[in-house]
């Protein structure tokens, strides 16, 4: 599963009905993209956006700071662990991280 935090602090913020106040210029419709994405499971897409979109990752907010933490985990070759079968051997996950940059 995805980092737990990253989807409470995503959740938390859609019932709010805004992103929190040092988010204030992240919208509703973008956290429900990223909620989206989380949910589909598509981290490669994820990671898309979240470069894309640097203001997502400013600040000192849960959701820039959780954002970050996967945007760095992703940069290490992390990006397929995420939901990952943990008897699974394949190097795959080497080889879709290298190609994402």
């Amino acid at each position: 599963m995805a980092n737990n935090r990253l989807v409470a602090v995503v959740t938390m913020l859609i019932l709010m009905g805004s992103s929190g106040s040092a988010q204030d210029d992240i919208s509703l419709q973008e956290l429900r993209a990223i909620e989206s994405l989380i949910s589909g499971k598509d981290w490669r897409a994820l990671y898309t956006y979240v470069v894309a979109n640097p203001k997502f990752t400013a600040g000192n907010d849960p959701l820039a700071v959780e954002l970050r933490s996967f945007v760095d985990d992703t940069k290490r070759g992390f990006l397929n662990t995420f939901d990952a079968d943990p008897d699974r051997t394949t190097g795959e996950a080497d080889r879709t991280a290298s190609s994402i940059y």
